[in-house]
């Protein structure tokens, strides 16, 4: 394989991944791993030689590279791999749980993240690696930084079922309740249900119906997010408008689509109907 040939690094991993869900599990991680750290030397000595002064990252969508700039306000220019390099750090991740090695899928997560600081699932997945793990803290801390880019009714649902766990972990069942509650509100998940379920069971009290303010109440004395990071939402939302006036009408749909799907705005569903 010519490290260098785009193509051929993506059939290669592609390859090891087919190898790994096959059943040769150990061998193919080990093999992945070293390809990673490959493309990571490939991608440093090509940023050496271009003598630009550039922070490079790898995207999933346009939406990312200005939530990006927005919030870490970059004095460099901001250029993107060829490759999905975070991508492929974040399946080896995938791999690495799925043969319970927490340490080294911590370790892929991380570096998904650095090379794509705003992508949602790599934070996501880190946060699970820490529920394995029995770290609380880090669970915690994790799940707050994934919430500045929850921004569809699936993700915020997200956000508080991981909530609701931290507190359920900390045996204080009334806040894991209201998250888990509120997690439904946004969107409805068997995993919400079966942990209200078990609540009933454990506490041998139905669960209560919880009023919008009285859960928000809960919400505030606790540090826990009442609702999506506006800014976030406003960011993508600009995107969309970007996009239209560029005549990138799939990209401006995605965006609008994010938007609408966590605001139900009327002027919104109008506008995609359109497009």
């Amino acid at each position: 394989m010519n490290i260098n040939d785009v193509n051929e690094v993506k059939q290669e991993f592609q390859k090891l991944k087919e190898l790994f869900d096959q059943g040769d599990k150990e061998s193919a991680a080990q093999m992945i791993h070293e390809l990673l750290e490959d493309i990571e030397q490939q991608e440093k000595d090509k940023e050496k030689t271009s003598g630009k002064d550039a922070v490079y990252l790898s995207l999933n969508h346009v939406m990312e590279y200005y939530i990006y700039v927005y919030y870490f306000k970059p004095e460099t220019d901001v250029l993107t791999t060829e490759l999905p390099i975070h991508e492929y750090y974040r399946t080896y991740g995938d791999l690495c749980m799925q043969i319970e090695k927490f340490h080294a899928a911590e370790a892929a997560y991380k570096k998904s993240i650095a090379w794509n600081p705003v992508d949602l699932d790599s934070i996501l997945a880190l946060a699970e690696t820490y529920k394995y793990m029995n770290k609380l803290q880090k669970y915690l801390d994790t799940t707050k930084q994934a919430y500045r880019y929850c921004c569809t009714r699936a993700t915020m649902a997200r956000y508080y079922r991981n909530m609701g766990y931290y507190y359920l972990a900390n045996y204080k069942p009334d806040i894991a309740r209201a998250c888990y509650v509120y997690s439904n509100i946004y969107y409805h998940t068997d995993n919400a249900d079966n942990e209200l379920k078990y609540l009933e069971e454990a506490l041998k009290d139905q669960t209560p119906k919880l009023e919008i303010k009285q859960m928000q109440k809960i919400f505030d004395e606790n540090q826990i997010q009442p609702g999506p990071e506006s800014d976030t939402i406003g960011v993508v939302y600009r995107v969309g408008e970007l996009m239209m006036q560029d005549g990138e009408h799939k990209l401006a749909k995605d965006c609008f689509s994010i938007v609408y799907d966590i605001t139900q705005e009327k002027a919104l569903e109008d506008l995609l109907n359109e497009l």
